[in-house]
């Protein structure tokens, strides 16, 4: 069951973003599938059609398109806050990533210097060096950790069978100005509590992030059994990781 339907283009909005503002998506994936190195259970565009970390080459969009796109985008609309890589699954996926990245950062300071650059990945690419270098151009890298332990990813997150724990919090600590995302949920499966819970704080620390940014799922999700985080208690959260690690914690809800 797909919840929401997937992007059918390389940009999509304007759209508002609680964390980002007024922002432009920019689609880097299939858009006849989705592509990802994680099958999240909480994933507002359903269950991951093809789960790998070293994709086939096959419907990505080429690197010249992107640059056209973008191009006329950020001309039509030079007052939205983000230019927000995002889409059908993991953008760091396509094999042209660092050469879009850093193309699209010269079209951003030739045409809307003003425009920040943001991603938002799963974080399962950022120990290979290419991707790391790539994740530095953005003025904000968020990456994923919803777990800080083996079996706890592979309850919430399903990652493809080549994805380490280890190798994702190797590869954040090394990314410059590096945001931490953590979708929190609870139900059948849960991170807020018990063993799971103390790992992704101890997870946390151990990174040590510019900043983490907590939310639960706030969009219908594809698996049952899969309860949303009420805000007081992303709030009390929040406020003990901040407390424990010393990280500055911001709490997101709609």
């Amino acid at each position: 069951m797909r919840v929401l339907p997937l992007e059918k283009d390389i940009i999509y909005g304007p759209l508002f973003s609680r964390r980002l503002g007024r922002s432009l998506g920019v689609n880097l994936l299939p858009t006849g599938y989705k592509l990802c190195s994680f099958d999240c259970v909480y994933c507002h565009y359903g269950r991951t059609d093809v789960k790998t970390l070293v994709p086939k080459k096959g419907d990505f969009p080429p690197m010249r398109r992107v640059l056209t796109t973008v191009e006329m985008a950020l001309r039509r609309h030079p007052d939205v806050a983000y230019l927000t890589f995002s889409g059908n699954g993991e953008p760091t996926l396509h094999p042209h990533f660092p050469s879009i990245a850093a193309a699209v950062r010269r079209l951003r300071d030739d045409i809307s210097p003003k425009v920040r650059l943001a991603i938002f990945s799963n974080g399962t690419t950022a120990h290979f060096p290419h991707i790391r270098e790539a994740l530095a151009l953005f003025d904000a890298p968020i990456l994923k950790l919803d777990a800080g332990d083996p079996e706890t990813l592979a309850r919430i997150n399903r990652p493809a069978p080549e994805v380490k724990l280890e190798d994702i919090m190797d590869g954040l600590k090394e990314v410059p100005g590096c945001i931490v995302q953590s979708v929190l949920v609870d139900g059948r499966v849960s991170n807020i509590r018990g063993e799971a819970f103390e790992a992704w704080v101890a997870a946390l620390a151990a990174v040590r992030p510019a900043q983490v940014q907590i939310y639960s799922t706030d969009y219908p999700v594809p698996e049952a059994g899969v309860e949303r985080v009420l805000p007081y208690v992303l709030k009390r959260i929040a406020e003990e990781v901040e407390e424990r690690t010393g990280l500055q914690v911001r709490a997101y809800w709609f």
